[in-house]
């Protein structure tokens, strides 16, 4: 029985212990976001005998003196955590990599140092690692009717840690909220104008974050037969000749849907001109000119041929006179005299 007590003694003596070292030490804080990658970097002196790691009061899942294997309880933590012991010339360093963070990554995480088999309280090192979640994927049902061609989508996400939103895109353009977002402790909640027709993708997203028109499929509505619940389905390798571009400002009210779905804008945008093709045109219009010029010349020179050779032809039946000629009328008179 004593040696029972004093077992339980030095149980709790530890405890006690450790509660004292873990109240006294600072605690660092980090944030991050649910997916994203972290490395918590943890400090020691180099003449320390033996450093442990743990989460919160758990059992330690890394012990220096074992070597890099870790005694981890969770199998979705296999893979995605990695210790790291390494040193440089001022102290030696345990760091934590955490890949693909998830909720249950967040907690407290303590580096206990010991020499000789004591804790030391001073060096022991806590960071505190909160891992934020955007909202759940979107759900939404059609509303009532607005107006015209125009009704609401009702969309609502489990709530995250951080703000968040719901948008929604229609035939490749965003659409605008009629209403929201509004959250609570539990969900989100947000109200969309659109079309009846043309298919409609929604998503939910941070609060400052733009979720681009690709991304943006957590769901669906207006799908014609046939349709990908896919917003930007992958083209096919094969080009026609003419090559057309998407532009959703193109689309018209009587028109989305078909065009949607064959994926042809209503007022087709051709491909502008190779630069042979442009090279072949500027080649035709200075041989245009050229010819036109040529023309031009040829018909100035027959001209002047033409106005040379009448001034000549005058020139022989009609020769100039000469000073002893002696008018044809006093000739005649000379003869009557006589």
């Amino acid at each position: 029985m004593p040696n029972e007590y004093n077992n339980m003694f030095t149980v709790g003596l530890s405890c006690f212990i450790i509660l004292i070292v873990l109240c006294l030490s600072s605690c660092e804080s980090v944030y991050k976001i649910q997916g994203r990658n972290v490395i918590l970097h943890f400090p020691y002196p180099c003449d320390t005998t033996d450093v442990t790691l743990q989460k919160s009061n758990r059992r330690p899942f890394y012990r220096s003196t074992l070597g890099p294997d870790l005694f981890l309880l969770q199998l979705d933590q296999v893979g995605r955590f990695t210790v790291y012991d390494g040193n440089n010339s001022d102290s030696c360093f345990v760091n934590l990599m955490i890949s693909n963070l998830m909720k249950d990554d967040q907690g407290t995480y303590i580096l206990f140092v010991y020499k000789d088999g004591d804790i030391q309280g001073d060096d022991t090192h806590k960071i505190y690692l909160k891992v934020d979640h955007p909202p759940g994927k979107a759900s939404c049902v059609v509303g009532d009717e607005v107006g015209g061609d125009w009704v609401s989508l009702d969309c609502q996400a489990n709530a995250g840690s951080l703000p968040g939103k719901i948008e929604c895109y229609q035939n490749g353009v965003w659409m605008p909220s009629l209403a929201g977002p509004n959250e609570n402790e539990y969900l989100l909640k947000q109200t969309i104008l659109i079309r009846q027709s043309g298919p409609v993708f929604c998503c939910s997203s941070l609060i400052d974050e733009v979720r681009e028109r690709c991304e943006c499929k957590d769901t669906s509505h207006y799908l014609s037969d046939g349709d990908y619940i896919d917003p930007c389905p992958t083209p096919s390798p094969t080009l026609p000749e003419s090559t057309t571009v998407l532009s959703p400002s193109t689309f018209t009210e009587s028109n989305q849907r078909d065009q949607y779905s064959s994926l042809t804008p209503s007022t087709p945008i051709q491909m502008k001109e190779t630069k042979g093709n442009q090279s072949i045109s500027d080649l035709a219009i200075v041989f245009l000119v050229l010819m036109v010029i040529s023309l031009v010349v040829v018909i100035v020179l027959v001209v002047y041929v033409l106005k040379t050779k009448n001034k000549c032809d005058k020139n022989t039946n009609h020769p100039p006179k000469t000073d002893n000629a002696t008018p044809l009328l006093n000739l005649h008179a000379i003869k009557i005299k006589h």
